[in-house]
């Protein structure tokens, strides 16, 4: 298989990156970033030939299409704060245009199944502007009839991120090792789940499948409380 890979550098990005090169099905990851990593920074060495890192201007995305031709698959792990962004339409901009721009030419590249990290309770019409933002990224995609298009729907995200975010380190302080005792609704989860869900829905798509909110054929799901109760490693 030859993939696609969207925030790459990010917490999620880089869990997916790891596991994306250590497959057998997996020959090229292609993953067009602002900067090239250092080694270091991306923590793989074995497999790391398979990453083709490809600096470009993301104000102009739609000259990467001749780079999608032949994908079987984009992963889009895309995603800020408003913090780190400095505005809302900053953020949006991060949260939702880049990603449906870079969807749109995989659309017309021909790659067939699109999977995005979203969040839970992502809704256009929510009264939260993050869940808001999620919303619109998920209508965006669904219109974009893909194939197969995977969401992934986590809680709070937890492990070490570039960025300070008050509320994952705060609930890691709290909790610790006692997550269980939340409702794996509302359970935080740790980026290497969600990473882990992501690459076997690409090496399952769900062509077939029928999204059980709204009917779409291809569409799947992936909720908060699959995520926090799946072990990570039994998915492969």
């Amino acid at each position: 298989m030859k993939v696609a890979l969207f925030g790459s550098t990010g917490l999620i990005g880089k869990n997916v990156l790891k596991l994306l090169v250590r497959l057998d099905q997996v020959e090229r990851v292609y993953c067009p970033v602002r900067r090239v990593p250092e080694p270091a920074e991306t923590g793989i060495l074995e497999g790391a030939a398979k990453i083709d890192f490809d600096v470009v201007d993301f104000e102009q995305v739609d000259k990467l299409r001749e780079k999608f031709a032949g994908l079987d698959a984009a992963i889009c792990c895309l995603g800020t704060t408003i913090k780190q962004a400095g505005s809302k339409p900053a953020q949006e901009k991060i949260d939702v245009r880049l990603p449906l721009s870079l969807a749109a030419v995989a659309k017309k590249a021909g790659v067939r199944h699109f999977l995005c990290v979203s969040a839970q309770g992502a809704n256009s019409h929510s009264p939260f502007f993050y869940n808001r933002l999620k919303g619109m990224l998920e209508e965006g995609l669904t219109m974009m009839n893909f194939e197969a298009l995977t969401l992934v729907r986590p809680s709070l995200l937890l492990g070490k991120h570039k960025d300070k975010r008050f509320g994952e380190e705060l609930m890691q302080k709290i909790l610790g090792k006692h997550l269980a005792i939340l409702p794996a609704r509302i359970r935080p989860v740790f980026a290497e789940a969600v990473a882990a869900h992501l690459v076997a829905s690409m090496l399952k798509p769900p062509f077939d499948h029928v999204c059980a909110s709204d009917g779409v054929k291809g569409k799947r799901i992936i909720y908060n409380r699959v995520l926090s109760s799946t072990n990570a490693e039994g998915l492969f």
